[in-house]
């Protein structure tokens, strides 16, 4: 993952490159598109695909509310996002006639996507750690809000308006999209009180891939599947791993999105109809370990990695899985400044 400086830098030298008509430009998470699935689209369409990565929710947003100018085909979003963007014209309309493969997903997450996108990979948000350090799975939600003194300056929180403040909010048993304000303030308490402790709010993967520190890292804030990727990184199987806190967690999905602005819409909707298949997104899925909505591809998938509870959670923490919703611009605003208040507070202390 870059930093936001590398990102706008890499949009930079994006724009100053000759528009290709057969290049398809995808905004996205690091490492959360398989090599060998773009190598193999690459070769069969003779087009080229090109990745634009964000670190964040709001570092995707406004790149999207930008997309002509920075010329995104298709980009990685939330379900909620999917649902506003659409309403507002910013992503086209997604069916069976555009996209004949989007049938093959389980009607549950196409229903989260809404009619804007479709489901690209799910899973939960919970605590990753360094086993080698930490021999005992975080069993709650406390342990990465007031941690214990060997932990203290090595944990990492996200850069989040939502998912900075979910683990405050499960703690202390509010729902995860409450518009309650004292609910919000008591979140904002807590981690007010924590920054003192966190070594960074950078995505955890992207800090491990770039940070002088990163073996300073012990415990994070993360999304299921992300264990895998640092254990690809670090080149050390089972290093970090993944636990989700008593108290609960969310269950999320990310939807494939074709913007109204691409240019290249016709080879965008070939792309993730090629994604829905059921062979690619098995192997996408086992790639980049995250679990698939694609029904007929729970049937391509090896029974050791369609069972593992790391990917495919099993039932008693769905049960205690909440959604994410889409939340009013005053409650947006209110976490938009908790976010932004923790990462300055933050900053002040690091540079004393």
């Amino acid at each position: 993952m870059r930093s936001i400086h590398q990102l706008w830098l890499s949009l930079l030298l994006l724009l100053s490159l000759p528009l290709n008509a057969e290049t398809v430009r995808v905004l996205n998470w690091e490492a959360y598109l398989s090599e060998n699935v773009q190598k193999k689209w690459e070769k069969e369409s003779s087009s080229n695909l090109e990745v634009i990565y964000f670190d964040n929710d709001q570092q995707r947003d406004s790149i999207l509310l930008e997309s002509k100018h920075h010329n995104i085909d298709i980009a990685i979003v939330d379900e909620v996002i999917a649902e506003r963007f659409g309403k507002e014209g910013r992503l086209l309309k997604l069916t069976e006639q555009n996209v004949p493969n989007i049938n093959n997903n389980e009607p549950f997450w196409r229903e989260r996507c809404s009619n804007y996108a479709i489901p690209y990979l799910w899973g939960t948000l919970g605590i990753i750690y360094r086993s080698d350090i930490i021999k005992q799975p975080p069993q709650s939600w406390r342990e990465i809000l007031e941690p214990s003194d060997e932990l203290k300056g090595h944990i990492a929180m996200l850069d989040d308006y939502t998912d900075m403040i979910a683990p405050a909010l499960f703690l202390d048993g509010f729902d995860l999209n409450t518009e309650n304000p004292s609910e919000l303030k008591q979140a904002f308490n807590r981690l007010k009180a924590q920054t003192e402790h966190v070594l960074t709010y950078e995505y955890p993967i992207s800090f491990v891939q770039t940070s002088p520190k990163k073996d300073d890292l012990y415990m994070a804030v993360a999304y299921g599947g992300d264990q895998f990727t640092l254990n690809e990184i670090v080149g050390e199987e089972g290093l970090w791993k993944y636990a989700v806190p008593k108290e609960g967690t969310v269950l999320w999905v990310d939807c494939l999105a074709v913007t109204s602005t691409s240019t290249q819409q016709e080879k965008a909707l070939e792309l993730i109809n090629y994604l829905s298949t059921p062979k690619v997104a098995a192997q996408n899925a086992t790639d980049l370990f995250y679990a698939t909505p694609n029904i007929p591809a729970l049937e391509e998938l090896n029974p050791e990695f369609r069972n593992n509870p790391n990917v495919f959670p099993e039932h008693e923490i769905l049960k205690k899985s909440g959604l994410y919703e889409v939340l009013s611009n005053s409650n947006i605003k209110q976490r938009i400044r908790i976010s932004s208040a923790i990462i300055n507070l933050h900053e002040s202390k690091q540079a004393r």
